[in-house]
């Protein structure tokens, strides 16, 4: 397992943080899908206790980025079928769109300016290796949540965190060996929902939206 430490610095509780470190490492690559994820290794590790430990992967459950088995403990989820893997871009798209058109009419210059600067930030590393893409991936999540949050309901937010979309797009990706397409394309589709915001165009804002979560595909 690639060694990510959590940092006691962050905001946060510990559960809190140890679900960013055992997401993170499961998305650079520190486990292969079906991989057992030893407990005590991981609190040994950070030197906290076996029960945080498994409260973070509890949590990570309802992202399908990991998965339990009696007696057994938990292990990296395995890689997902074609079906299961058009059936997971379906409902983002449906989760994503209809909340984004709930919350449109809320939009904040503070929210385009927000998004302004994940999206320069993505823009910098597009032409970084595999690390540079995992930290590119922090940033998208952290773009699309804001677009989410324009619903400004708490209860959405929160489950928009804990099925953590963008972090199993990532993985579904990661698992079958496939890029992303064109991260500049994205940053560019990313230019576009942003301008669409501004100009409070929300029909195209919806459709751009909608491709941009439909860029990933399976090889055929």
């Amino acid at each position: 397992m690639n060694e990510i430490r959590v940092k006691l610095t962050e905001p946060g509780s510990l559960v809190d943080r140890l679900v960013v470190v055992i997401r993170e490492t499961i998305l650079a690559g520190g486990y292969e899908p079906g991989a057992h994820i030893g407990v005590k290794k991981i609190a040994d590790m950070h030197g906290v206790s076996m029960i945080p430990v498994r409260e973070a992967l509890a949590r990570l459950l309802a992202s399908r980025l990991v998965r339990v088995e009696p007696n057994r403990g938990y292990f990296v989820a395995d890689k997902p079928t074609r079906e299961e893997f058009a059936q997971f871009v379906q409902f983002r798209e449906l989760f994503e769109v209809s909340t984004v058109d709930l919350g449109f009419d809320n939009t904040t210059e503070a929210d385009i300016e927000a998004l302004r600067r994940l999206n320069d930030k993505m823009r910098k590393i597009v032409k970084h290796g595999q690390a540079a893409k995992v930290e590119w991936g922090r940033l998208n999540g952290e773009f699309h949540l804001i677009l989410i949050g324009l619903a400004r309901n708490d209860f959405i937010t929160e489950q928009y965190r804990n099925l953590s979309f963008d972090h199993m797009h990532f993985q579904l990706a990661r698992a079958y060996d496939i890029e992303f397409t064109s991260l500049t394309l994205l940053v560019e589709q990313h230019d576009r929902m942003i301008d669409a915001l501004v100009s409070r165009n929300k029909p195209l804002l919806l459709a751009c939206l909608s491709e941009h979560i439909n860029n990933l595909r399976l090889p055929t």
